[in-house]
């Protein structure tokens, strides 16, 4: 388990705004659509991935949705330091200056947030979240944590200056969560507010969209297919089609 520090006090009602949010998709009428079944079931689905890990160990159990309450010390410590190596990079690298400037803004890393926090079949996954000084995000999708140092061990990114996806997907496999592929969506499009994981031979997986951000599992021998980015109707939006999946370190 990653061990979160006594620093990190949650308030009784501070998911209260996601939950309300996820039953007001339950409510909300959505039509058929064509080969899917009537978006009260997707609907279901989506509460189902707050509730229970499939048999097949797909979607990822969110322990909750943890929007707003700031990062302990470990994390805004590493967004800090990776802010820290961007800098030097650009300090030496005069003639592509501009270019990666406008690539990577400044880090705001004492204001990074969590915004998920699942968990998988190895053990919590948790996605932090801090402000650019121009209004981006660089996030962390922490799967563990460093026994030496206490730092935290995962994968991020920052966004670029264009967004030419309405979704930019990835997927990871990670030492530190074995059985598990981890699958994360930025969303660039306010309309969309769930994103569905469709996998060869198995039922899809719909992910509630927080903060810009989608993330769930998949176990590691499912192959995805397509992400469908949909709106509050449940109609879609924007799909996108993954590549190879991607080993972490």
């Amino acid at each position: 388990m990653i061990d979160v520090p006594g620093e990190f006090p949650l308030p009784s009602d501070a998911f209260y705004r996601q939950r309300s949010l996820l039953r007001a998709q339950v409510a909300v009428p959505q039509r058929s659509r064509t080969g899917r079944r009537v978006t009260v079931a997707v609907a279901a689905a989506v509460l189902a991935v707050l509730l229970v890990t499939p048999a097949f160990g797909i979607g990822g159990r969110l322990l909750d949705l943890i929007q707003g309450p700031p990062a302990p010390p470990e994390v805004q410590t590493y967004f800090a330091a990776n802010d820290g190596t961007r800098q030097k990079m650009l300090a030496y690298a005069e003639e592509a200056g501009a270019k990666l400037h406008d690539r990577y803004s400044p880090v705001i890393a004492s204001e990074a947030r969590g915004v998920f926090a699942i968990e998988s079949a190895d053990g919590p996954i948790y996605l932090w979240a801090a402000p650019t000084e121009d209004g981006r995000q660089c996030w962390l999708i922490q799967a563990g944590t460093n026994a030496a140092t206490g730092s935290p061990v995962g994968l991020g990114s920052c966004d670029g200056s264009e967004h030419p996806y309405a979704i930019n997907p990835g997927t990871w496999w990670i030492a530190d969560r074995p059985s598990v592929e981890i699958v994360h969506a930025r969303i660039y499009d306010d309309d969309i507010t769930q994103v569905d994981v469709e996998l060869e031979d198995a039922p899809s997986v719909s992910l509630p969209v927080v903060a810009g951000h989608a993330l769930g599992t998949v176990a590691k021998e499912a192959r995805i297919l397509t992400l469908v980015g949909r709106d509050q109707n449940g109609d879609e939006v924007t799909r996108f089609t993954l590549g190879p999946k991607v080993a972490g370190p």
